[in-house]
């Protein structure tokens, strides 16, 4: 009987090569390969919205393992609050850059309410991730970071509210009312876009359409609170 023969496959097959790119992905950085997927997710997110991104396609669009995405995340709701605990300390990083500590009431949410539309255009599913995540994440601490920012917020815009009612430049108003308008003009502009599109017969997606449409957005929103709505709320610097 002859010797048998085994079959070893060459290094340039397309099975070693295969091999040799998925085993290269776990020697990335683990920064830099968790980065990437954060990423993917949030571009994906930007494209399709929440109910239509697997953790597949992450890392598809990454160009990674699958695995990596539950080494790195474990679950696609981990992943979602990776995204939201990233976008929101931006989010809370731009307003706090744009709004000076001296500034006056009325300019400081003339300022927090420009700097949050420009954001949630870049962001549009961002407030819809978050309630997702406050009414279905698990862990207590996910829930105390989403919910510690939102309060955060509210309770800053509670004291501005104040301040303004008190030096006589706003009427009191329910701050909670308040602070749920402010959010909803973030996703107004993505959600309306298309039927102002259809009933203005013009593009609405260049910076200038969209700054007229803050402009006029804030104006109205700081005239609901004047004190005075007869005379026009001075803008901001």
């Amino acid at each position: 009987m002859g010797k048998k023969t085994t079959r070893v496959a060459k290094p340039d097959s397309k099975a070693a090569v295969k091999r040799a790119k998925k085993s290269r992905d776990y020697h990335l950085p683990p920064g830099v390969a968790r980065q990437s997927l954060l990423q993917s997710a949030i571009r994906l997110l930007n494209e399709r919205g929440m109910g239509n991104v697997s953790l597949n396609d992450v890392a598809r669009e990454a160009k990674l393992n699958p695995a990596l995405v539950s080494y790195y995340f474990g679950s696609k709701d981990n992943l979602f609050q990776a995204v939201v605990e990233q976008v929101v300390g931006e989010w809370r990083a731009e307003i706090l850059a744009v709004v000076p500590e001296d500034a006056e009431a009325e300019e400081a949410l003339r300022l927090r309410a420009s700097a949050t539309m420009h954001f949630l255009r870049r962001y549009p599913y961002l407030t819809r991730l978050i309630m997702h995540q406050m009414m279905t994440v698990k862990s207590k601490e996910s829930r105390f970071f989403i919910e510690n920012f939102a309060r955060v917020n509210f309770e800053e815009h509670t004291a501005l509210l104040r301040k303004g009612v008190d030096a006589g430049v706003f009427r009191p108003v329910e701050p909670l009312f308040y602070f749920a308008h402010y959010v909803a003009l973030g996703d107004l502009y993505a959600n309306l876009q298309p039927m102002m599109e259809r009933l203005g017969g013009k593009p609405q997606s260049d910076d200038e359409r969209f700054g007229a449409f803050v402009g006029t957005m804030i104006e109205m929103l700081i005239y609901g609170i004047a004190a005075n709505p007869k005379k026009k709320p001075q803008r901001s610097r």
